[in-house]
């Protein structure tokens, strides 16, 4: 078991990489504290936990609102002591183009994805420096790699997430604390569901069109399981990651390598 008896607060863990990443870590022997703002999906991703599931307990969080954030944090370390792993996982995605995206959606992007990894981020990071060691994993995307059609709102804040890892990385390498970030490519989980949906709408042509041309945009010409990004962020989390730091790791079945 990699992660036998391991703190691990993982965000998002509503749906999608998030339950499959709860399911890996239980499995694997974690201590689990999941949180996400969907309150019936966490309790869905505890019920699908099998094997490890008296170590796992859920929270709902919006990581919007610093206070919550502030609020899982603290109870994690009063209730364990220390956080060995922190998984920043949390994230929307809205697609439009930039003249038509509605300010709100905007909003949101920044305010899940950037600003939501920040406080995840800043509420956990002097127990990490107190402590010195530990492993912290956001999650980027593609998206902070390459330009996609309509997504111009969402690559930037994704792209936002890989620098603010990287900077981080640099402040807390003298205090033996990793910082690293996932990039999954096209995954199959409800939100890039969503997202091919309403491309498909605003276009006029079918959910199937859609989702052959994200699966024909890496050579591996599928989406992505949860299950195999999950095992991505398992390896930050792992003494088989221990001399990386500020790295990306793109689980993007070679979208990026054309």
């Amino acid at each position: 078991m990699r992660v036998k008896d391991k703190i691990v607060v993982l965000t998002g863990a509503a749906s999608g990489i998030g339950r499959s990443t709860a399911i890996l870590f239980a499995s694997e022997g974690a201590y689990l504290i999941l949180s996400d703002i969907d309150d019936e999906g966490l309790k869905k991703t505890l019920e699908a936990i099998k094997e490890g599931k008296d170590k796992a307990s859920i929270m709902k969080v919006d990581v919007t609102k610093p206070e919550e954030v502030k609020k899982m944090i603290n109870s994690t370390i009063e209730k364990y002591s220390r956080i060995d792993v922190l998984i920043v996982n949390a994230g929307v995605v809205r697609v439009g183009q930039v003249e038509d995206i509605p300010d709100k959606d905007y909003d949101l992007l920044i305010n899940v994805n950037l600003k939501g990894t920040h406080y995840t981020c800043k509420y956990a990071v002097p127990y990490f420096k107190k402590q010195k060691f530990g492993s912290i994993i956001t999650l980027a995307s593609v998206a902070a790699h390459i330009g996609q059609l309509a997504h111009a709102n969402y690559c930037s804040t994704k792209a936002g997430i890989l620098g603010y890892t990287r900077a981080l990385a640099l402040d807390l390498a003298p205090y033996n604390v990793r910082v690293n970030s996932v990039s999954p490519g096209a995954t199959d989980t409800p939100m890039l569901q969503s997202d091919v949906a309403k491309q498909a709408r605003d276009r006029g042509v079918s959910y199937e069109e859609v989702r052959k041309e994200f699966e024909e945009e890496g050579v591996m010409g599928r989406w992505a399981r949860p299950e195999e990004i999950a095992t991505g962020i398992l390896f930050l989390a792992t003494e088989e990651s221990s001399y990386m730091t500020g790295a990306d790791l793109r689980l993007d079945g070679g979208w990026t390598t054309q």
